[in-house]
């Protein structure tokens, strides 16, 4: 079964080879990567040029700078496997990692999305332990009115059920693999392998890490609100199956907004919001929220309006 592996890339050209490389160590054999770069800046070229020979290595440039939405829906678009799943090109697979996901897939026909836990690593690539906050999704509860991030690499998912999706926006910058997630889990189920299969590197450019936090939590905030409004019309219209959630994807939105705003300093919005998510079915929230106020204090507040979470070495 062809697997097609996803490399966008922008100005990483520092670290492709070793990403490349590990593709091509893979021992599943049956392998296309589909390399799209989005008008890096670097020595791209120099850095490639050592695999233009190898035929299951297609290698695509974008005209200008059109953001990571952009270039990872080009590279869904230009791929063929049956299987598909991004590695950042400053990361690494383990040898085992396509052979693996196949079989899961193969296994679980109707999943939609499969993805496992992973090595984060220093700069060097030098790992430092394996991720603690990848893992499975409570018995019954959509990974939406999670949003944790226990979906991380590797995931893989399926090109029939991401055909019946929206399929990724070339809009979004940031938190595009999540909002591919919150679309994939709307068209089939979703499975969680307890082995690392990816080396995630932890570096000073990451477009979700080292400064970058902030914007990204940002986008990921628009992205939960557009997948709650999304499956509140296909509620609404009969055509999601879990309608039993309906009302806790209209508390989640709300709650959503609730941060959003506030993170932007929107007052009146913030003010809005809170009084939606109250009458809305978040109230017994509120309720818990100010019960532990007393002992968790500032670093409650500070978790809740402030803080994003940060990857650490």
């Amino acid at each position: 079964m062809l697997f097609s592996v996803l490399m966008a890339n922008y100005n990483n050209s520092g670290y492709l080879a070793e990403a490349i490389r590990s593709v091509m160590a893979q021992d599943h054999a049956d392998w296309e990567l589909i390399l799209v770069d989005d008008a890096s800046t670097d020595d791209f070229e120099g850095a490639v040029a050592s695999f233009r020979a190898e035929k299951r290595i297609r290698i695509f440039r974008n005209q200008r700078n059109y953001g990571c939405g952009y270039s990872k829906a080009k590279c869904v678009e230009k791929a063929s496997g049956a299987i598909l799943g991004f590695l950042d090109p400053d990361d690494a697979l383990t040898p085992d990692a396509l052979s693996i996901m196949v079989a899961a897939h193969v296994d679980n026909p109707g999943c939609s999305l499969i993805h496992s836990t992973h090595y984060i690593c220093d700069g060097s690539l030098s790992v430092s332990r394996i991720a603690e906050y990848p893992r499975p999704l409570p018995d019954g509860v959509p990974y939406l009115l999670v949003s944790d991030g226990r979906i991380h690499h590797f995931a893989s998912f399926s090109r029939s059920h991401y055909d019946i999706t929206e399929g990724i926006s070339p809009l979004n910058r940031r938190a595009v693999d999540q909002d591919l997630y919150y679309k994939l889990e709307e068209a089939g189920g979703i499975l969680f392998i307890d082995k690392p299969l990816y080396y995630y590197r932890i570096h000073d450019r990451s477009i979700s890490n080292s400064g970058n936090e902030s914007a990204a939590q940002l986008c990921h905030y628009s992205i939960i609100e557009e997948a709650c409004l999304r499956r509140m019309r296909a509620g609404r219209s009969g055509q999601m199956p879990e309608k039993g959630f309906l009302k806790r994807y209209r508390t989640r939105y709300f709650k959503i907004r609730l941060f959003h705003s506030f993170r932007q300093r929107r007052w009146l919005s913030f003010i809005r919001n809170f009084i939606a998510f109250s009458v809305m079915g978040g109230m017994g929230n509120l309720l818990s929220y100010l019960r532990k106020l007393p002992l968790e204090g500032r670093s409650l507040l500070r978790r809740s309006f402030s803080d994003s979470y940060k990857i650490r070495v």
